[in-house]
């Protein structure tokens, strides 16, 4: 194991130990203090941020763009804190159910209610991304898993990643062979979570316009809908104040076979799961990570 993995590790455990003792406040104050300094220290993730935020919003001023990059990243720091929270076991499940207004239940229901299988739940880096299979599987009475991609480091995947993602009972799929793990799982009656707005590139992806540029994209929920008949519904875990958030449930995305060769259909129904997309990073612009380069975009300069 390499000696930089065993130093993130430590790092990790230092600063998890830390918070075990400090005060609430004090902890999201911590981490919106590490995300100022990463957005100060880190300029190639910085002007990453700047020219997603571009070609996102062509016509708000350099300003504008700067302070929304800055407030993305301090719904980032709120969103780490609060799982740190949930980590060390400070906020009982009580709580956590207390934080959440979700009115949207009825639409999983009848979903599920009209399915004769589980259901495919996409989603996006938006919000508190992390903590909402977590809350939902507090109210579920079906399985929930996640499909993820392993860390490079494996001792955090491992010993703190995973066991989050775990703790309420939440299986987690990694992304080799997952489509068939999905599969088993849906044709069981579970529920699995995706989140569809990562760079793919092909052959593994497709490219589909985002904010009217072509962006590198995973297809396989349009696949699974079009091929296999499964209900793909959108659902969201948004802030909403201070320490609370909003479980947004959408409607299954309707699909009908429009005679077109498969290829075709899987391009445009990825349009139309990136529409979705779109329409809520615009809905909620500041909690949408910038950071990652979505579009593929040449090396950004520091």
């Amino acid at each position: 194991m390499a000696l930089r993995e065993q130093l993130e590790y430590g790092a990790t455990v230092s600063i998890l130990n830390l918070t075990r003792i400090l005060p609430e406040a004090a902890v999201y104050s911590l981490f919106k203090g590490f995300a100022l300094f990463f957005y100060a220290a880190n300029a190639r993730r910085r002007n990453l941020a700047l020219c997603n935020t571009e070609i996102a919003f062509p016509e708000m001023p350099l300003a504008e763009r700067k302070l929304l990059i800055k407030r993305s990243y301090a719904n980032l720091s709120e969103s780490m804190a609060l799982n740190t929270l949930i980590t060390t076991r400070r906020i009982s499940n009580e709580r956590l159910m207390g934080m959440v207004e979700a009115d949207d239940w009825k639409n999983l229901k009848q979903s599920q209610s009209d399915s004769k299988k589980g259901l495919l739940v996409i989603t996006g880096h938006l919000g508190n991304w992390e903590f909402m299979p977590q809350y939902a599987a507090l109210h579920l009475d079906k399985p929930l898993h996640v499909i993820a991609r392993k860390g490079n480091n494996l001792l955090l995947e491992e010993r703190i990643v995973r066991p989050l993602r775990e703790r309420f009972g939440v299986s987690v799929f990694y992304k080799k062979n997952a489509l068939m793990r999905i599969m088993k799982a849906i044709n069981k009656g579970d529920i699995c979570g995706l989140l569809i707005d990562q760079k793919l590139n092909p052959p593994e992806g497709i490219y589909v316009d985002l904010f009217g540029k072509p962006a590198p994209t995973t297809g396989s929920a349009a696949l699974l809908q079009i091929r296999f008949g499964v209900v793909v519904q959108p659902v969201f875990m948004v802030k909403s104040g201070v320490r609370k958030y909003r479980l947004l449930i959408g409607k299954p995305v309707e699909w009908n076979d429009n005679g077109k060769p498969m290829e075709e259909q899987v391009h445009e129904l990825t349009r139309v799961h990136q529409q979705i997309i779109e329409e809520m990073v615009r809905r909620y612009p500041d909690q949408w990570f910038w950071a990652h380069n979505r579009w593929g975009l040449p090396k950004v300069k520091k």
